[in-house]
């Protein structure tokens, strides 16, 4: 079984689900418009900073939370039981289930960084990094998702088992933007949320030392984080219910 053929076979159950279509789809989708009219908006330096958190708001509440609840749902309803048994891959099958998601987060994003450039009469000066802080981001936000599934036994559950990672992702953003060099600015962006803010401001606002210099560090380090969540996600994974 093809991570596209997961994806499509996902893509009809959030469509029948509410709860994770709004969850995935319409929430973050407002709370990202609000950010960009709201007074922090207005106070920030640049739209960079602005943009960052908008894409870390949307992958954490379209992709992160909603990635968690549907694996703690396909868990209970026996899916991931019938799926490990097929010839997929632990790969395929959270690729699979989490691609629906992402590419609906990334519409989101491509509206609300729209609304954001007309409002702030700017643009990214590096577009295709924009793009590789996206991807960044979704293998993150799907990598701890996962991590939390393991934890969590029930969908209703995972309402309060992401509070924490949701948390770890927004202090990430605040604090990637202190200054900081050399071993703090590595320590700081293995700090989820970190790393795609920094490769997001830099993808808008550009880099005094040049773009690559700048996105090196963290996205080595954030992508090496990621792995090593999916890794301990894939060891402590149960996919089966609960007793």
């Amino acid at each position: 079984m093809t991570v596209l053929t997961l994806a499509v076979a996902e893509s009809r159950l959030i469509l029948r689900n509410r709860t994770v279509l709004l969850t995935a789809a319409v929430l973050p989708l407002i709370f990202g418009l609000l950010l960009s009219r709201s007074n922090l908006a207005g106070q920030a330096p640049s739209a960079g900073p602005i943009a960052a958190m908008q894409m870390v708001m949307l992958l954490v509440f379209g992709l992160f939370m909603a990635i968690t609840m549907t694996l703690t749902a396909r868990r209970q309803q026996l899916y991931l039981k019938r799926l490990r048994t097929s010839p997929a891959s632990t790969a395929s099958i959270v690729a699979g289930l989490a691609s629906p998601l992402a590419l609906i987060v990334l519409a989101q994003t491509a509206v609300v960084l729209a609304v954001t450039a007309w409002d702030s009469g700017s643009a990214p000066v590096h577009p295709a990094l924009l793009v590789l802080a996206f991807v960044n981001g979704a293998v993150t936000m799907t990598a701890f998702g996962f991590l939390t599934a393991s934890f969590t036994k029930t969908p209703e559950a995972a309402q309060i088992t992401v509070l924490p990672g949701m948390l770890v992702f927004m202090a990430g953003v605040f604090l990637s933007f202190a200054p900081g060099e050399g071993p703090a600015a590595a320590l700081r962006s293995a700090i989820p949320g970190a790393a795609l803010a920094e490769l997001t401001v830099t993808a808008w606002d550009g880099a005094a030392d040049g773009a690559f210099a700048s996105i090196a560090e963290p996205l080595l380090v954030s992508t090496a984080v990621a792995l090593l969540a999916s890794v301990i996600a894939a060891k402590l994974f149960r996919w089966q219910p609960r007793a």
